[in-house]
C-alpha cells in the first residue's frame, strides 16, 4: 500500500516537472529580416529561413541582438517651411499693374 503511494507521487512529480519543463522550452524569440530590408523580433517555435539572429529565451535578449544585427539609419531631418513666408513684393507689384489694364 505505502509502495503504490511512493509510486503514484513520484509519477505525478515526474510528469509535473517534464510538464512544466516543455512548456517553458515551447516558445522561443528570434530577429527576422523581411523583403523590405526591415528587421522585426517576433516569437516563434523553431529556426525560420529569415532569421538574422537567435534563437533567444527572452524578448528582451533578442532586441538587444537586433540592436547590433540592424542598426536603425539615420532619417534626414527634414526642413519645416515656414509658414510666414513673405510673398515676393515684385510678383505683387505686377499683379497690381495688371489690375489697372
Amino acid at each position: 500500500m505505502i509502495t503504490r503511494r511512493v509510486t503514484v507521487v513520484f509519477l505525478v512529480l515526474v510528469f509535473s516537472l517534464v510538464s512544466v519543463l516543455a512548456l517553458a522550452a515551447g516558445d522561443k524569440w528570434v530577429v527576422i529580416k523581411d523583403k523590405k530590408g526591415v528587421c522585426k523580433v517576433i516569437k516563434v517555435k523553431g529556426k525560420t529561413p529569415k532569421t538574422v539572429a537567435g534563437p533567444f529565451d527572452t524578448e528582451a535578449q533578442a532586441k538587444q541582438a537586433k540592436a547590433k544585427m540592424c542598426p536603425e539609419k539615420e532619417k534626414p531631418a527634414k526642413k519645416k517651411a515656414d509658414s510666414k513666408v513673405k510673398a515676393d513684393p515684385k510678383k505683387d507689384d505686377k499683379k497690381k499693374d495688371d489690375k489697372k489694364k
